[in-house]
């Protein structure tokens, strides 16, 4: 019975001590505003030369690439992993690779673990397609 009266306690000291939610963190907008805004603009439609190079409107990705978002193209142009030269002088943004993982699955279904940064970044930018 004494038992029964520490285990509130240890119910809170366990809390504290787990991982964080993976559902906390900067939402896909926050990330957009933080990293993507300057050179894109804050609506995505496209911002300023940056050097020789007008940064792409992003809300006509899925237009682009025949009706479908390109989630996968998104997330590698973002950490730089499928980065062609056309992108100009966008840098790779490691600081998104560092966070929490999470599982992305592909068109076909297929899991992959993936940054939860990229996944909420695509996310947002998926639900900005004209």
């Amino acid at each position: 019975m004494k038992y029964l009266a520490i285990l509130p306690a240890i119910i809170v000291i366990a809390a504290c001590t787990l991982d964080p939610d993976p559902a906390e963190g900067p939402t896909g907008a926050e990330l957009y505003a933080t990293y993507c805004a300057g050179c894109h603009g804050a609506d995505a439609t496209g911002g300023d030369m940056v050097g020789t190079t007008r940064a792409a409107n992003l809300t006509t990705l899925a237009a682009r690439h025949d009706g479908t978002f390109p989630a996968a193209y998104v997330m590698s142009t973002i950490d730089g992993y499928a980065r062609e030269e056309t992108h100009g002088p966008m840098p790779v943004f490691g600081e998104l690779l560092g966070g929490e993982m999470g599982m992305w699955e592909d068109a076909n279904g297929t899991p992959t673990p993936t940054p939860l940064a990229l996944i909420r970044l695509a996310e947002y930018l998926e639900g900005l397609q004209a």
